[in-house]
Formats: C-alpha cells, sequence, structure tokens
C-alpha cells in the first residue's frame, strides 16, 4: 500500500460531499448509502476504512472479490457491480447484493442457482438509460416487462435499479439520464409490485458524477478512484 495515501481521509472527504449533495437536494444524508469500490484496492486499505466503521464495498469481479473478501477477512457488505459471466453465477453467494443484473439468461440462472441452494439473491436491475451500445443493461421502456418476467422465478429478489451512464456524457446529460433512471423508480416505488420486488435502492453515480446522481434521486452511489486513487499504484 502506497504510505501516501491516506484512504481514511479520502473516505471521510467523500462522506462530507455526499452530504452536501444531499443537503442540497433537500434529503437526509442519511439516505445515502455509499459503496466503496474497492476493486483495484489491496486488502489492507479495505481493511483500514473497515476498522473506520465503513460496511459496503464493491468488487468488479466475481473471483477476485472473492479473493478479496478472503485476504480482508471481516464481516462486510460485498457488492458485486461488474459485469457477471454465466460460468461465475455458482460463485455468488458470498456476495451481498448484486449491482449488475443485466439480461434475462443471467436472471433465470441466477434464480436457478439460488432456488437449488434454498436462499434468496438479491438483485438491482441494470438499465441502459443512456442507451449506449457499449453498456450492458435492460432498455428503459423494458424495465417494467422485466420485472414482470422476473418476478415469477423463485430465488430472485429484485431489490431496485441501477446504471452506468455514458462516459462521454455532459454534465447536463448525465443528469438528463439519472432524472430518467429516478422518474421510473419513482413511479415502480408508487405502484404495486410484486412480493419478491421492492424498489429499495437506485444505485446510480461514481466518483466522477455521483453528487448530481444524488441530486437526482440516488440513494446509493459507488465510488473508486476518489477514495483509493494511488493507493496501490493502479488508479489513475
Amino acid at each position: 500500500m502506497n504510505a501516501g495515501i491516506d484512504v481514511v481521509k479520502n473516505l471521510y472527504s467523500v462522506r462530507q460531499r455526499v452530504a452536501s449533495a444531499a443537503r442540497g437536494a433537500g434529503r437526509a444524508p442519511e439516505e445515502i448509502s455509499l459503496v466503496a469500490v474497492s476493486k483495484l484496492a489491496s486488502a489492507e486499505a479495505v481493511r483500514l476504512l473497515a476498522a473506520a466503521g465503513h460496511l459496503d464495498f464493491g468488487e468488479n469481479r466475481v473471483q477476485e472479490g472473492l479473493a478479496k473478501m478472503a485476504a480482508v477477512d471481516r464481516e462486510l457488505r460485498w457488492h458485486l457491480i461488474g459485469r457477471i459471466q454465466s460460468n461465475k453465477v455458482k460463485d455468488l453467494p458470498p456476495f451481498w447484493l448484486i449491482h449488475s443484473l443485466d439480461r434475462w439468461d443471467l436472471a433465470v440462472k441466477i434464480a436457478a442457482g439460488a432456488a437449488e441452494a434454498g436462499v434468496a439473491r438479491q438483485c438491482l436491475l441494470q438499465v441502459n438509460v443512456a442507451a449506449d451500445p457499449a453498456k450492458a443493461g435492460v432498455a428503459l421502456n423494458q424495465v417494467e416487462d422485466f420485472i414482470t418476467e422476473a418476478a415469477r422465478l423463485k430465488g430472485l429478489e429484485l431489490r431496485g435499479l441501477m446504471t452506468i451512464t455514458a462516459l462521454a456524457g455532459s454534465a447536463a446529460q448525465t443528469r438528463a439520464w439519472f432524472d430518467s433512471l429516478a422518474q421510473k423508480f419513482r413511479a415502480l416505488s408508487q405502484g404495486r409490485l410484486p412480493d419478491n420486488v421492492r424498489m429499495d435502492w437506485l444505485s446510480m453515480g461514481m466518483s466522477g458524477d455521483f453528487e448530481l446522481a444524488i441530486a437526482a434521486g440516488a440513494n446509493m452511489v459507488r465510488v473508486g478512484s476518489a477514495i483509493f486513487a494511488g493507493e496501490d499504484g493502479r488508479y489513475a
């Protein structure tokens, strides 16, 4: 670990920014869950944040996430935020929340594995709100149909929506994308949902745009480089 990087100080700085963005939107800071994206961070850095009281960490790849869990060896809430290969579904149990349910065949496989194990797998539906061909996720206008079908799968529990916007978007365009998904989230929250579907979390916004996401209505943000940049020499 790079001794010149104070990840705990960075965490507190991000928390202050989250709180400021929440208050600016007329919301309580406690409404916003912060996932520290540790995909490139060392186990030591994660342990430091855990010792400071942080519980939520995000990993991008299943096998790397499992290795990080073993190295950290703490009771934490691990989030899987990256795209899932179908052959990795059997390794999902340690993850507390799956952010990247992005296609129907994956929903079927996750549900089958969870049902066989007698558990329920908590997932967020990834929405390609920017209609970006480089991004995964269901189209915004297909969300309701996907939820209706997914609700019939035993072992799968939908707990909200997630998006990753196009990197090339301007601040105004990014905010518009966030607003579109937040509007969908609110509409679903106010409607009648199946028993295994709840709109608990709207996960959107990363290091470069999480304040815009909070202003739009996100209650979960995923922040990596603003916390860990330079800690192990791999973040830009």
